[in-house]
């Protein structure tokens, strides 16, 4: 039996990476343009289109070609792939983020062309996490095609199961996604090509159907194939050439053989992109919690009569969304790009807060407020109830308010510090910036605190140092502590000496290498793809997976406690500092350490101002646990893995089974345990000096210089939280949510309202199943979803709404294909099962 070749035409369209969206987009057009042409006159040609942000761009800008494209996709002879707005990477982003990807790609698909997306394409993504088979069979993909992984051999195509069990049909393009392009013009030139071309897919293919995508970025068509196929098919019997399509090629394969199935992390691609162009990476982060914020008040304000604001936080979602293009989001693009990117983040934050801020406008006129003092309503955008820090800043036009404190709803007072105070000559307070510490903050609810003058009692805390006295007690430690840890800290440079979690009195920093929290700046020779290599463009599996530790005689690397400054402790009854800054060779390092009242977590903000080309950054964490288990949060779920650095979401635990240590990050995806040190990647500084190749619109002279983030200031925020037992004991997707969820807080008039002074939205029963969403749908109803975090299936949970149901259904992830949902006897909410690592996704109606 002859084997038949599946020539599938399309283009990599790059949305945004060596060429400004503008730039890129007339190329694309031009491309698409020779496509329709080429089809128009041949009746057997065919083209594959993904990304909507490209093909609704084009039809905006040529309406005039509507009719014909709309033809062609109704015969079966163009095919829309991918199905989202942009082709993502899908390491960096949240789950929520990919699933907004689809909701807008798909339903524009829907709403424009008549058409459902089922063939996922994401073919140039660096790498992909083993949640990726549960969440395209949930928003209504049966297929995935791509071409780079991580770690997983195999034939050309397995089905792949998730962490959650689901399996997914997947083609890993072995020979890259233009395996056939250029395409000879002769058969004597096109045969020996074709040949060699397409003998890795040979030796693993299953069947006698190849799938040969070919087109470069943003390449042309090439219409002669059509002939050169026929000349060639005519010629040869071994091999049938015919110009296809993914879905023919897939009906082909259906039933001819059986196919394995495989299991596993396609993880890493290109360990450089965690930490290029790295405050992409913090933007994004902010944004997706920013707009998930502005989702939940919307739709609480909209079950209170206001009208949603879902269409323009829709519209704020699409910046993010183009953001996260695998290219951009992962800094693997030029410096006009990086502006384009920025200024998009800039809109979307805009439009976001705005959103934010007319919803809780809305809410917090509707709450009873009356009292004393100032109201401040701090809103929890999490599922759980919570205890954390809030801020706040107040002003008094009377002048004899010297100083103030903080009460909950209940009159209860809790631990408060002013960090920034401006005074009467009086001494009186004129205006001043309040942090407290929030006491069970309602889950995704709300509670009013009331800043009030200052009284006899004083609030509990237990926060210590040791520099309690002038003289200081110790000019070379400094301590710093609460009831759950005990930090110990060089106090000229800021490196922890010792972390002692004392529940238990187990020591976290390795005795051998005390300086926790360091950051070595280390040579590195790559680009934005990989550290000390050179990606060519084509590479499919990383260069260098581990990246251990340098020692500290290395000429090649610098730690930042080898320098030093003089660094100072503030302790109020709500927190506890420590402070440093100095410079770090030619560059600048400061560092801020701190405990809050009552809480678990070790907080560091640490800012950098690089000075030199070449180089990376990372923090340290050499912990005394040896051959430990070092697990990730990846979308919807985590995953044991093993040493090296690898794309985690907002948190990594390493832990031997009697306790760990969780490194809480906000939006910095490098993660890495090697030989028991944890690392957080906080910046690459590199360029495209040397080149890239004349490909994908690059040219040689095309400026990427601000990757070297020369002067530039850079912040960082992560934490660290020992615990017993292990990431499961220690609710590890909780501690990450609150670092990159932190409380709402707003003023607000003293005035009566319906709502009471403490109330709660949604919760959920079960404290291993989050919300990750509640957002209005549009037509009266909430959509609220929820996923299984810790790998371990539960019955009969409850989700309890703070309002009376009419209906409630289970629905896919976008909201689509509704099924009836149980209810629970009170009618305010429903009761459910759920695997391990499920995601589900209800929509609640209002009575």
């Amino acid at each position: 039996m002859p084997t038949t070749v599946h020539y599938i035409p399309h283009t990599h369209y790059d949305a945004e990476v060596f060429l400004t969206r503008d730039e890129t987009f007339e190329i694309g057009a031009s491309v698409l343009m020779g496509a329709l042409a080429a089809m128009r006159s041949d009746p057997r040609m065919k083209f594959v289109l993904d990304q909507t942000c490209y093909i609704e761009s084009f039809l905006r800008a040529y309406p005039e070609e509507r009719a014909f494209l709309q033809q062609m996709v109704d015969e079966g002879r163009l095919e829309i792939t991918c199905g989202m707005h942009a082709m993502p990477d899908v390491n960096i982003p949240s789950g929520e983020s990919f699933i907004r990807q689809v909701m807008a790609g798909k339903s524009w698909c829907e709403r424009e062309l008549g058409v459902d997306v089922r063939t996922g394409w994401l073919l140039d993504t660096f790498g992909q996490h083993p949640q990726i088979p549960q969440l395209m069979r949930k928003c209504g993909f049966d297929v995935n095609v791509f071409q780079r992984i991580g770690t997983i051999e195999g034939p050309t195509e397995y089905w792949w199961r998730g962490i959650d069990g689901t399996r997914l049909f997947c083609h890993w393009m072995r020979a890259t996604y233009c395996v056939l392009y250029p395409a000879p013009g002769t058969l004597r030139e096109f045969r020996p090509f074709a040949e060699a071309r397409l003998a890795e897919l040979r030796k693993h293919a299953l069947t006698s159907h190849l799938l040969a995508v070919s087109g470069a970025d943003l390449t042309p068509i090439q219409p002669h194939v059509a002939d050169l196929f026929e000349e060639h098919n005519r010629a040869y019997d071994d091999l049938r050439f015919v110009v296809s399509t993914p879905r023919e090629y897939f009906d082909a394969i259906r039933g001819q053989a059986d196919f394995p199935t495989i299991e596993g992390d396609l993880n890493p691609v290109f360990q450089g992109c965690y930490s290029a162009r790295i405050a992409v990476k913090q933007w994004n982060r902010r944004l997706e919690g920013l707009l998930c914020d502005a989702e939940i008040a919307d739709a609480a304000a909209h079950l209170l009569g206001a009208p949603t604001q879902s269409g323009a936080i829709d519209e704020a979602w699409l910046g993010v969304l183009f953001n996260q293009f695998h290219d951009i989001l992962c800094g693997s693009h030029v410096d006009k790009a990086y502006a384009n990117v920025i200024d998009r983040y800039k809109a979307s934050a805009a439009s976001g807060a705005a959103c934010l801020e007319r919803s809780l406008d809305w809410l917090g006129e509707r709450i009873d407020t009356r009292g004393e003092g100032v109201p401040i309503v701090v809103m929890n955008p999490l599922g759980w109830e919570r205890d954390d820090a809030a801020e706040c800043r107040v002003a008094f036009s009377e002048k004899d308010v010297h100083e103030v404190e903080v009460r909950d709803s209940l009159g209860r007072l809790v631990p408060s510090d002013l960090l920034a105070c401006e005074r009467y000559e009086t001494g009186g307070i004129k205006r001043a910036t309040i942090l407290f510490i929030a006491r069970g903050v309602p889950p995704m609810g709300f509670e009013v605190y009331r800043v009030v003058r200052a009284g006899a009692e004083k609030p509990a805390s237990d926060l210590g140092t040791n520099q309690t006295v002038f003289p200081m007690a110790d000019i070379h430690r400094d301590v710093i502590e609460n009831d759950h840890v005990r930090v110990e800290i060089d106090a000229w440079n800021g490196a922890i000496l010792s972390l002692v979690h004392k529940p238990t009195g187990r020591e976290y920093v390795r005795p051998d290498l005390p300086f926790a929290g360091s950051v070595v700046r280390e040579l590195d020779n790559g680009n934005f793809w990989e550290y000390n290599g050179h990606c060519k463009g084509d590479a499919l599996l990383p260069m260098n997976r581990r990246h251990p530790l340098p020692t500290e005689g290395d000429r090649r690397a610098a730690f930042s406690h080898h320098y030093g400054g003089d660094g100072r402790v503030t302790c109020g009854r709500a927190r506890c500092d420590y402070n440093v800054g100095f410079a770090f060779g030619s560059g600048y390092f400061t560092t801020r350490i701190r405990v809050y009242a009552g809480l678990p977590r070790v907080e560091m903000h640490t800012t950098l101002v690089n000075q030199e080309e070449r180089v990376r950054y990372r923090a340290v964490f050499p912990t005394p646990i040896r051959k430990g288990t070092i697990t990730q949060e990846i979308p919807f779920g985590a995953i044991e893995r093993p040493e090296g650095e690898f794309p985690a979401q907002t948190w990594m635990d390493y832990a031997d089974g009697e306790g760990g240590l969780l490194l809480l990050n906000r939006g910095l995806p490098g993660n890495s345990v090697e030989d028991g040190v944890m690392t957080l990647a906080l910046l690459k500084c590199t360029a495209l000096k040397e080149g890239y190749g004349e490909v994908g619109g690059f040219e040689r002279g095309t400026k990427t210089t601000d990757g070297y983030e020369i002067g530039v200031p850079h912040a960082f925020d992560y934490a660290l939280q020992p615990h017993t037992g292990d990431w499961r004991d220690a609710q590890a997707w909780r501690r990450g949510a609150e670092i990159n969820r932190p409380l709402l807080v707003r003023k607000a008039g003293v005035h009566d309202g319906p709502l009471p002074p403490r109330a709660s939205l949604v919760s959920v029963s079960a404290p291993n199943v989050p919300i990750t969403a509640v957002r209005a749908t549009g037509d009266g109803g909430v959509l609220v979803r929820v996923y299984e975090a810790a790998g371990q299936a539960v019955a009969g949970v409850r989700l309890s709404s703070g309002f009376a149901l009419a209906s409630a259904t289970e629905t896919d992830l976008l909201g689509r294909q509704p099924q009836p949902a149980q209810r629970t006897p009170d009618g305010a909410g429903v009761t459910f099962d759920i695997g391990a690592f499920e995601i589900k996704t209800f929509v609640l109606r209002p009575a």
